[in-house]
């Protein structure tokens, strides 16, 4: 094996020590600046979507306030328009009902005034037929026919005193 040959030690140094060097020099100059660049440039992307996202979260809570402030005003005119609604029909409800009572209250005089003209009606022929009954029954207890003015009179004369 050449490598364990004493007499090549010092050529093996050499040839190392120019290899390390140039691979040295050659990663100092091109390889550790592209990866440096790579890793600035990640960082500053990192850093620059570290900001963005901090925006975007800001911007996310205002909207999210604005959206709560205006779900509240929609629910307060929701609220103001149902109230508004509610009171409305309630008026339509009461002016409704005041007609109707006062159709039921008309309809209540004209029946009680139908219904006394009936009783002074259902009297007057009653009176009629109370006269004609107290006529038959004195012309056949004396046996003569009674004036009708009479009966009348006689009749009017014993309503008066109840």
């Amino acid at each position: 094996m050449p490598q364990l040959d004493v007499a090549t030690y010092i050529s093996q140094l050499f040839w190392l020590l120019v290899t390390f060097s140039f691979l040295y020099v050659l990663a100092k100059t091109l390889i550790l600046p592209k990866i440096g660049s790579v890793l600035e440039s990640r960082r500053r992307r990192i850093a620059d979507d570290m900001e963005a996202a901090e925006r975007l979260q800001r911007q996310a809570e205002e909207a999210l306030q604005q959206h709560d402030a205006l779900l509240a005003e929609a629910r307060g005119k929701a609220q103001d328009l149902v109230r508004a609604e509610k009171e409305k029909v309630l008026a339509e409800i009461a002016e409704r009902r005041q007609q109707i009572e006062a159709e039921l209250a008309a309809k209540i005089s004209q029946a009680e005034a139908a219904l006394r003209k009936s009783k002074e009606k259902a009297l007057a022929e009653l009176d009629g037929t109370i006269g004609d009954l107290a006529s038959e029954i004195a012309s056949k207890v004396t046996g003569k026919p009674l004036p009708e003015k009479a009966v009348r009179a006689a009749l009017n004369a014993t309503g008066k005193e109840d």
